[in-house]
């Protein structure tokens, strides 16, 4: 009885926490958009010591996730970080 309660509960904070995420995701795409407009569309430039707290909060996220959850879309647009401190020259 005890293991169906458990699975109940842990399906249940699992859609909880899924939920919470792509709140947190669709909030975060419409932050971006925003600071965009009042950037007057252009790209959003990082100081080195943000670079650096980018790249240290990164460090352990797997590529494909860091792609699905990043508002900075390195692609279609400049490198945010100046050329010489950007994380990927360490």
């Amino acid at each position: 009885m005890y293991h169906w309660l458990k699975k109940r509960l842990v399906a249940w904070l699992e859609g909880i926490q899924q939920r919470e995420i792509e709140r947190l995701h669709r909030e975060s795409l419409r932050l971006k958009a925003e600071l965009l407009e009042l950037n007057d569309g252009k790209p959003i430039r990082l100081t080195p010591e943000q670079c650096q707290l980018l790249a240290e909060k990164a460090k352990g996220l797997d590529p494909e996730t860091l792609k699905r959850i990043s508002v900075v879309d390195f692609e279609n647009s400049e490198p945010p970080c100046p050329d010489d401190t950007s994380p990927d020259s360490e």
